[in-house]
């Protein structure tokens, strides 16, 4: 990078590890491994981010390395420490990506593995990184399938089934499920009521009002859970229930824009198929009869012709949005048309169905309006602050009665109470402190860097109308990067229908935590 050896004067350290499966401790090993080795070159720390169980695959979703490149601008450090390049991704773009920024930035990427990385290096291990990827994917995948063709599972029991792990010797065997008998008697009478003709959503709604406890997390039936959002996910439609588990129906990939995965069907050839008849609940007859109801009565959504295909920078606002009578959240039934989830899946409101289009351009179009239309700004900086202090207050509280139980555990493990539900407890609370630590760290008191009213409201006008700008931007790679960042500033968007079809209200609420950070961050980039 440098004609030069590299000023260690002042070195920040990175650490990162994958998921929750993996040591906690790992961050700490890492971040002393790599203060040893700067010491050891006469070097001095002056900073430290990490991304606890989070996976190298992607940068967008990791606020560690986002801080780390943020503060590449403001000249917080000369040279950056991490244990390997993968640490810091195994993306090949943005591994290009990040030796680019910080080499614009005149600052130095030293690994304990690899040395002093240059473009050649980060070229050849960022290719590397990549390939791990896929080879572990492919290896995961070989592990599945051995596991599907035992008659196991590799994940939890769907709604008619339970665990039923066992020990043989000194060895867990996972992935064995029993009939739920309970649950199977509520499946069978699902199929009965639904080859009667009952729709999904009439079903869903008579055991809502019936109170039997459902196969969602949200604790209420919809005709999702029945019919399932994607094939082979329903009650109605998974073919475990008659006896033949699926491995290899869909397959995830991650979307680069946004980190998310996405789901995609694969051709049923592909599939691996394994008949499990210890695991069937609907004999043979009434599920083909069942499928064959559920086929009729789909009907593929066609694209509507002359019309241009729907822009995906809505849906980062998605779990923002609510319906203005209940409250409850609202979704898209159909190309912009939206309902509230409470009326259309569980009869517990009766707002109607509404159609509202581009619903990221409004809401930051309001947004810019809302912040012109403001007066009372030192109410609104004292409101942050007041904000900011209760949730560090709260976050604080209840990292010390993690911490204290951590302590406990570790104790009651010394004297030789020791247990793996315990082993397994501690490893789950050092996880959470570690999340809980990081949050702390992240409400910085921005709010004291802004003393008048009149200081920040055009910093955040700007910023607002930037946002506004690239949104109304036609090039997906532009809009949907602003509206995430609209996404982040706003608390929740309330939506109804209005007096007339196709005069929809809507709603926004920023977040005044937010829009302060927002207006610091703004303000270190000008």
């Amino acid at each position: 990078m440098f004609d030069t050896a590299p000023d260690l004067s002042r070195v920040a350290l990175y650490a990162r590890y994958s998921s929750h499966l993996q040591n906690p401790k790992s961050i700490k090993d890492q971040l002393a491994e790599c203060r040893r080795y700067i010491e050891s070159l006469g070097g001095t720390v002056v900073a430290e981010y990490t991304d606890p169980a989070i996976s190298g695959s992607t940068i967008s979703t990791r606020p560690g390395i986002q801080a780390l490149l943020r503060d590449c601008r403001r000249n917080t450090f000369n040279a950056v420490c991490t244990e390997a390049l993968d640490r810091i991704s195994r993306d090949t773009v943005d591994t290009a990506r990040i030796h680019k920024e910080l080499d614009f930035c005149q600052i130095a990427l030293i690994t304990i593995n690899e040395g002093p990385i240059g473009p050649v290096i980060a070229a050849f291990k960022g290719t590397m990184n990549a390939m791990f990827l896929k080879d572990l994917a492919a290896k995961v995948r070989r592990g599945h399938m051995g596991l599907i063709r035992d008659g196991r599972q590799i994940t939890r029991p769907p709604y008619g089934y339970r665990i039923a792990n066992r020990m043989e010797g000194a060895h867990a065997v996972r992935g064995i499920r029993e009939i739920d008998p309970e649950q199977s008697r509520i499946i069978r009478r699902i199929y009965a009521l639904y080859l009667r003709g009952e729709a999904a959503r009439a079903i869903a709604r008579l055991l809502n009002e019936e109170g039997v406890p459902s196969s969602s997390p949200s604790g209420s039936w919809t005709h999702t859970s029945l019919l399932g959002t994607y094939a082979s996910t329903g009650i109605l439609t998974n073919p475990l229930y008659k006896g033949e588990l699926v491995y290899g129906a869909s397959r995830g990939f991650i979307d680069p824009a946004t980190a998310k995965r996405v789901y995609r069907p694969r051709p049923r050839e592909t599939w691996t198929i394994t008949h499990v008849p210890h695991l069937q609940i609907i004999d043979d007859r009434t599920w083909e009869a069942v499928q064959e109801r559920v086929h009729s009565r789909s009907m593929p959504r066609k694209h509507p012709i002359g019309v241009p295909s729907l822009a995906r920078g809505a849906m980062p606002l998605t779990p923002l949005l609510r319906c203005s009578r209940c409250k409850g959240p609202v979704r898209t039934i159909a190309r912009d048309r939206w309902a509230c989830s409470n009326s259309r899946a569980r009869g517990k409101c009766t707002a109607p169905t509404f159609v509202l289009r581009d619903i990221d351009r409004l809401c930051a179009r309001k947004l810019t309006s809302w912040i012109r239309r403001r007066k009372e700004w030192l109410q609104i900086l004292q409101e942050a602050q007041n904000r900011t202090v209760e949730a560090k207050a709260r976050l604080e509280a209840e990292l010390s009665d993690r911490t204290l139980l951590e302590r406990r555990l570790i104790n009651a493990v010394e004297t030789g109470t020791d247990s793996p539900a315990m082993r397994d407890r501690i490893m789950e609370l050092a996880q959470e402190i570690q999340q809980l630590k990081t949050e702390i760290a992240s409400y910085a008191a921005g709010t004291l860097l802004w003393s008048e009213a009149d200081d920040i409201r055009p910093i955040l006008l700007d910023h607002a109308r930037q946002i506004q700008s690239a949104i109304n931007s036609s090039e997906p790679e532009i809009r949907l990067p602003a509206t995430i960042e609209l996404a982040r500033i706003l608390d929740h968007i309330d939506m109804s229908a209005g007096p007339s079809p196709g005069k929809a209200r809507l709603r926004i609420q920023p977040n005044v935590i937010s829009l302060i950070r927002a207006a610091t961050r703004a303000s270190a980039e000008v």
